[in-house]
């Protein structure tokens, strides 16, 4: 069998529910002051690798969330959860998904509509998926309003949503993240991060790799446990907190416009502190520069090795502090 006929086989596959569990079934209940569906149907799908390992899942939906979990095996499973107001609305949500010979999975969401048809308001379908991946894949996803959720995954992932929340937990490799209004939440992450959101908040917490990126225009930042020789976190309107481990040669930046910064540092030599804010506190003597910029050493160690951190808040306070480092 060609790789296209494949590719058409599966998508036919998902055109209908499978065979082990009942076809439409009651929806769950609806949270308070929301509308139910009236009708579900859920399914289920694996898909084995014909001549190369799957590498990479591009996944597209609108509709709902999606969560991926890497596990040890070399099949693509997939479970989808349709929800609409009626059996119409309901065969009109459609999932397609194309296997290439390159190893990249592409999965998409849609949901019928035209001039032929009654209209259906987007809010009254969903479609969720929930996605077990060979754990080497490196994920693609984008969602509207729907959670994006990562698990346990070894080559990173691009991840982008409108309103819905992002959450990553024990990944490796590089992460990107871009959400406008979702809180995104990232946790156990080994490798660069960049991380971009407009107005929600933005939660970090045992972050290793070369480079941490985050910018949040409206919203806070708070990281904890992060090691990366070059760390970049700014903030137009909102807080940022920030306990990390100074590695050697290491750069930090930490910067809010119209918001508090506060960072606790970990130390492993010597450290070079220059910060510019309304009311700054170093925990050490400052020499104070003709430009309005305060600065201080910290630490024993070669010089040229030490760690420099930058903070500022134009229209805020900084605080730093030098905490105990590990045994």
């Amino acid at each position: 069998m060609t790789a296209s006929a494949r590719a058409l086989l599966v998508i036919l596959v998902l055109a209908v529910p499978a065979a082990a569990e009942p076809a439409r079934r009651p929806p769950p209940v609806p949270a308070s002051g929301t509308t139910a569906p009236h009708v579900s149907e859920r399914s289920r799908l694996s898909i084995e690798p014909a001549d190369h390992a799957f590498t990479r899942l591009s996944i597209e939906n609108p509709l709902g969330d999606v969560k991926v979990e890497g596990y040890d095996g070399t099949a693509i499973q997939i479970e989808t959860h349709k929800f609409a107001p009626d059996d119409d609305a309901l065969d009109r949500l459609h999932i397609s998904l194309v296997p290439n010979p390159d190893g990249t999975v592409t999965i998409k969401t849609t949901a019928d509509g035209g001039k032929e048809v009654r209209p259906v308001a987007r809010g009254a379908v969903r479609i969720d998926l929930m996605i077990r991946s060979p754990r080497d894949a490196r994920v693609e996803a984008a969602v509207g309003s729907g959670m994006l959720e990562v698990i346990n995954m070894d080559a990173g992932g691009d991840l982008d949503t409108g309103s819905g929340p992002i959450s990553v937990r024990n990944v490796q490799g590089e992460v990107l993240t871009h959400s406008v209004s979702g809180l995104t939440r990232l946790v156990q992450v080994f490798g660069s991060v960049d991380a971009q959101t407009l107005s929600s908040d933005l939660d970090l917490d045992t972050i290793g790799g070369d480079r941490l990126v985050a910018s949040v225009h409206h919203g806070r930042i708070d990281g904890r446990r992060v090691r990366a020789r070059v760390v970049e976190l700014t903030t137009t309107d909102g807080r940022i907190r920030l306990e990390a481990e100074a590695a050697l040669h290491g750069h930090l930046v930490v910067s809010s416009f119209q918001g508090d910064v506060e960072v606790q540092l970990r130390r492993h030599g010597a450290v070079v502190v220059r910060a510019r804010a309304t009311k700054v506190e170093l925990g050490a003597p400052v020499r104070t520069q003709p430009n309005g910029w305060v600065a201080a050493s910290l630490g024993a160690g070669d010089s040229e090795s030490a760690a420099l951190v930058e903070l500022r808040a134009p229209q805020g306070n900084v605080k730093f502090a030098i905490i105990e480092s590990r045994p």
